[in-house]
């Protein structure tokens, strides 16, 4: 009965970055472990900015972001093999992207026919069709709006003073 059904036939990829892995495709989804950065996991469904993914090492299947995560086997330069980098987050994604890539160098020790990226590269046409408005999401986000009253209040509390500025004329 299952044999015409198409099947969709699983990834392998490297976790670059050491990865939370979630419950679901959501920061407020249960934490269900971690897994550090050159373990190799089989990759299966993506959601936006969320890949599921299975290691057997851990023994662990989860969610979790996609620039943590890259399809192929990734070479140790690739790897973050610090759990924390010291120049912040968005260097890390930076100096990863270019060893990923070979950008920088001829012997990268990375074979893929994708060049890798940052962030989600869009949503699907199915994902795109499905969408729905979240009007609590909304109205969280209309309370972040200031106003004059709000932004004096908080120059206030900081004793913050207006000042004028003048203009720059360029470069000597």
């Amino acid at each position: 009965m299952l044999l015409g059904l198409p099947v969709q036939a699983a990834q392998q990829g490297t976790v670059v970055r050491q990865a939370p892995v979630y419950a679901d495709a959501s920061l407020a989804a249960q934490r269900v472990g971690s897994i550090d950065a050159g373990v190799r996991v089989t990759l299966f469904e993506r959601k936006g900015g969320w890949q599921e993914i299975y290691s057997e090492e851990k023994a662990i299947t989860g969610w979790v972001r996609v620039y943590q995560v890259r399809e192929g086997d990734f070479g140790a330069s690739a790897v973050s093999e610090n759990k924390e980098d010291s120049r912040g987050f968005l260097a890390g994604l930076a100096t990863f992207s270019r060893k990923a890539s070979g950008f920088f160098s001829q012997d990268s020790g990375v074979t893929s026919s994708s060049t890798a990226t940052i962030g989600v590269r869009g949503l699907s046409e199915s994902e795109i069709r499905s969408a729905q408005a979240d009007f609590d999401e909304l109205r969280k986000m209309q309370g972040y709006a200031s106003n004059k009253k709000r932004a004096r209040g908080f120059a206030s509390a900081g004793s913050l003073k207006a000042g004028k500025v003048p203009h720059f004329s360029g470069s000597k």
